[in-house]
């Protein structure tokens, strides 16, 4: 399993990304409840105030290829409780694609960010690092969907120069998963910055234990 990768946000703030763990459901359970009710409403759009175990179960049940989820650290911030199980910070976003089974180089992208961490540039970090991932895995384009109401994920898609359609009052999007792919803007530059910063991190991490394994 990967280890943290530095990487930095708009606002220049440091950020650590991994990809999520099963054993990380407690920090998972204990970030879910910093989101409001309206977080809650835009990204599940569920008018509870909690989820169920069996949407906490989807959320951190990842296998790594078909089912991929990555969090977002923030290293100023500590779990409030085993801090010593999450060393790089309070998880303050995350991000997950999965497969279509139909159609396995589409996978569907939903990304949740804490209300406090809202605005700046938080989910760009997460669609770097979800194309980091697809790189290479055979994923060729990403979807979702989004309330109408969301304006600020609205205008993220229009910067990447997604298709946009809506069904039901709900706005689906898809756009291209490799980020050179996209418009060149200030919004893609950031999120090729973050794929960049995370595709050496993990070059480095299979270079170390390919090295690990051959001294051993």
């Amino acid at each position: 399993m990967p280890d943290s990768i530095a990487v930095t946000a708009d606002n220049r703030a440091h950020y650590l990304v991994r990809p999520l763990r099963r054993s990380d459901r407690r920090l998972i359970e204990q970030a879910l409840r910093l989101l409001s009710a309206r977080t809650l409403y835009a990204r599940f759009h569920t008018r509870g105030t909690r989820l169920s175990p069996r949407e906490i179960d989807y959320l951190v049940n990842t296998d790594e290829r078909d089912h991929v989820s990555w969090l977002v650290l923030d290293p100023a911030q500590r779990p409030e409780d085993r801090p010593h199980h999450c060393p790089g910070g309070l998880p303050i976003a995350l991000g997950r694609y999965v497969r279509d089974p139909e159609t396995p180089s589409r996978a569907e992208v939903a990304l949740t960010v804490c209300d406090h961490h809202q605005g700046r540039g938080v989910s760009k970090v997460l669609l770097g690092a979800l194309a980091a991932s697809a790189h290479g895995a055979g994923v060729a384009s990403f979807c979702g969907s989004l309330l109408a109401e969301n304006h600020a994920m609205r205008s993220l898609m229009q910067d990447l120069g997604a298709t946009l359609r809506v069904q039901d009052g709900t706005i689906w999007a898809e756009a291209p998963a490799d980020p050179w792919r996209l418009p060149d803007n200030g919004t893609v530059r950031r999120i090729r910055r973050v794929a960049a910063q995370v595709d050496a991190g993990l070059g480095a991490q299979r270079r170390s234990a390919s090295n690990a394994i051959m001294r051993s």
